[in-house]
């Protein structure tokens, strides 16, 4: 540590602490100690020289050397009495007016060099108390009156001072004097120019403590700004979230909602249904669904277009939440699906069809839409499970069952799911399976039924008849098997087997000699839309007019499919003939017969049994008979059991008779035998 860090740790040590606040304050209690510090020692020499000087020091010189060292006694004071400042700096120029009047007073009066001390006085005063008013009275007071008794002392003395020394040694003594008091001039002058320099470097740091406050002010504005930015990125975020929550939610609804009703969906009812099973775990309850599936629906959507079939499904949401009571649950679960699900306290099966009567009756009201009136049904299977075990997967495909089970009976009704329909489900799917499985494992066999001239009795044909040869119920008849292949949707493949067993039975008939003009093959609408018929034909080679193929009554509507009389037109082109089959049971017109230009029609079995009986059945068949033969048409009837009708039927002009009055359907090789012994009795 350097001698100034020294001196300016001393200065700060001995400054009282409350005036170190004020800078300008702080300076002048600085300026105060460090004259007192080193003023005795400027001083000193001007004591020591008159005792040397005067023959008679006593007292004067003594005194005035106390006053000078007195000095030093002001700063242990002002240590320990920090609050007595001012009193203390006022004493302090009140000693220094004292030693100064002394000095001048027994060391050359008037003229004394000590007097040049009373020019620094007012400075040093100023520098150690502030140039306030008060201050310059208290100096000016204590100036006045040092110089008043000065003067009285003067006068006292007989207007004469006292001579103390030889004149030529007061000579030395002012020099002293005069050196003194310009070294502690200067010195205390120097000091206050570097305090001022300090001063100066003190307002630098302030400015700089300015600036970088500026800068903080800045930087604190700038957070500011940032915090605000903050703020508004929080609520953005904020903003943001609760859009995201908001998508979030509208997610989850359409997740769980249909777009087009508003009804909840599938994933919602399976939802609903797990808390439905829960509740009747806890209370006992239960629970009821009615499966409503819409009937017609199609043709809305065929006729008028999707737009309103939409309308109709929003229809029909409105009616069944009308319907329903409040606590029920709704949902669409298909196309043209809708389930309900309701709490049951009981199994009352009554006051569930009545609600499922009063849907449909409420759903098959028409509905204008456009200028037209759409007419939809509705049918509904109904399922209901009681208890503690209730399984919500199975409970759907209950009322599920229960709806096909309605459907395929009596479209527009209701029924409730039972043992004995799951018992029937259960076969069907059995029955499937087998089918399915009868396919691969070619258990679809051909029986045929040969058909006879009217006239003649001569073998003119037969027909093919499907039937299943079945591993463990023997031979089955179509009626066992046909719809639920059709629902398969494997009613093609089977035509085409019995077709090929057919063809393939006639050559081996023919390259035996036996008497088979052709074979009839039924052939279902579905397979006549298959784009592979024709290829399939062509590849058979079948031998014109050894084939016909027999076509429903209900194919040949007026507004017949284009594709179907497409194909038609390419079937005769191959040579092989199309007979109407079932005629009279559906709702061919004549227009519809001249487009087709069959080659055969078969009159259906339930006009063929009366014609013994009942006169308007037998002048209904012979109407279908002339029509037949003016539009050029040969007539067969079918369902011929007695040889009576035989004989009514040949004399109304049938051409072709087929029944079991002649032959019953049988395997190909009965058949064989068949035709054997016929022509064994004919040439006999």
């Amino acid at each position: 540590m350097t001698l100034v860090s020294r001196l300016e740790a001393a200065i700060d040590w001995l400054t009282p602490a409350h005036l170190k606040e004020d800078v300008h304050t702080r300076k002048r209690v600085r300026m105060f100690l460090i004259s007192h510090m080193f003023g005795p020692i400027t001083g000193a020499p001007i004591p020591l020289s008159l005792f040397v000087i005067d023959p008679a020091p006593y007292p004067q010189v003594p005194i005035l050397a106390a006053s000078i060292f007195g000095f030093w006694l002001f700063l242990p004071l002002i240590k320990l009495f920090p609050r007595g400042y001012g009193v203390l700096s006022q004493l302090s120029i009140l000693n220094l007016n004292f030693a100064i009047l002394w000095g001048s007073y027994h060391y050359g009066g008037a003229s004394s060099p000590f007097l040049m001390w009373y020019v620094v006085m007012p400075m040093l005063a100023f520098f150690y108390m502030g140039a306030t008013l008060v201050t310059r009275v208290a100096v000016l007071s204590q100036l006045m009156l040092g110089l008043s008794v000065f003067v009285a002392a003067y006068i006292l003395q007989g207007e004469r001072f006292p001579d103390n020394i030889p004149l030529e040694n007061m000579v030395y003594a002012g020099m002293i004097s005069a050196f003194s008091a310009t070294i502690y001039a200067f010195f205390m002058a120097s000091y206050y120019a570097s305090v001022v320099d300090s001063q100066s470097e003190l307002i630098k740091e302030i400015s700089r403590h300015e600036k970088t406050l500026e800068e903080l002010t800045e930087a604190k504005e700038e957070m500011e700004q940032a915090n605000a930015a903050l703020v508004i990125a929080k609520n953005l975020a904020e903003a943001r979230n609760r859009e995201l929550e908001a998508t979030r939610a509208s997610l989850e609804y359409n997740a769980l909602h249909d777009a087009l009703t508003g009804l909840p969906n599938r994933r919602y009812l399976d939802n609903v249904m797990a808390q439905y099973a829960e509740s009747c775990r806890r209370d006992g309850t239960g629970v009821a669904l009615l499966h409503v599936d819409l009937d017609r629906f199609k043709q809305i959507n065929d006729t008028l277009g999707h737009t309103a079939g939409d309308e109709m499904l929003i229809h029909v949401a409105r009616l069944i939440k009308a319907v329903v009571g409040e606590g029920d649950f709704i949902a669409r679960v298909g196309g043209d699906e809708f389930v309900i699900v309701s709490h049951v306290d009981e199994d009352n099966n009554e006051a569930l069809s009545a609600k499922a009567d009063e849907l449909i009756e409420k759903i098959r009201q028409p509905v204008p839409y456009q200028g037209h009136l759409c007419r939809v049904g509705a049918s509904i299977g109904i399922a209901v499970a009681m208890g503690e075990n209730i399984d919500p997967k199975s409970l759907l495909v209950n009322s599920d069952i229960a709806l096909y089970r309605v459907k395929q009976r009596a479209k527009g009704h209701s029924e409730f799911f039972s043992e004995e329909i799951q018992r029937e489900i259960v076969d069907t799917k059995r029955t499937a399976d087998d089918i399915l499985r009868g396919i691969e494992q070619k258990e679809f066999i051909s029986f045929y039924q040969p058909q006879f001239d009217a006239r003649t009795h001569e073998i003119v044909g037969v027909e093919a008849l499907v039937r299943w040869n079945h591993p463990a119920k023997g031979i089955l008849p179509p009626s066992h098997f046909l719809g639920i292949a059709e629902d398969l949707n494997v009613l093609s493949t089977i035509d085409a087997i019995i077709l090929d067993r057919a063809i393939a039975d006639l050559e081996r008939w023919n390259g035996r000699g036996f008497t088979v003009p052709k074979v009839a093959v039924n052939v279902s609408a579905r397979r006549l839309n298959d784009r592979q018929l024709l290829d399939n034909l062509r590849a058979l080679q079948i031998k014109p007019g050894t084939v016909s193929f027999e076509l429903v009554e209900s194919v040949f509507l007026d507004e017949t499919d284009e594709s179907i009389s497409s194909n038609i037109e390419q079937i005769k082109e191959l040579g092989i003939e199309i007979e109407i089959d079932d005629f009279g049971t559906g709702y061919a017109s004549i227009v519809s017969l001249l487009k087709l230009n069959p080659k055969r029609l078969k009159i259906d079995r339930q006009f063929v049994a009366p014609v013994l009986v009942s006169i308007e059945k037998r002048r209904l068949v012979s109407s279908i008979i002339d029509m037949g033969k003016s539009l050029g048409i040969e007539v067969i009837a079918e369902g011929v059991e007695t040889m009576e009708q035989a004989h009514i039927l040949k004399e109304l002009g049938c051409d072709v008779l087929q029944g079991y009055a002649f032959a019953k359907p049988m395997s190909a090789a009965d058949l064989e035998r068949f035709v054997e012994q016929h022509q064994w009795r004919k040439a006999s």
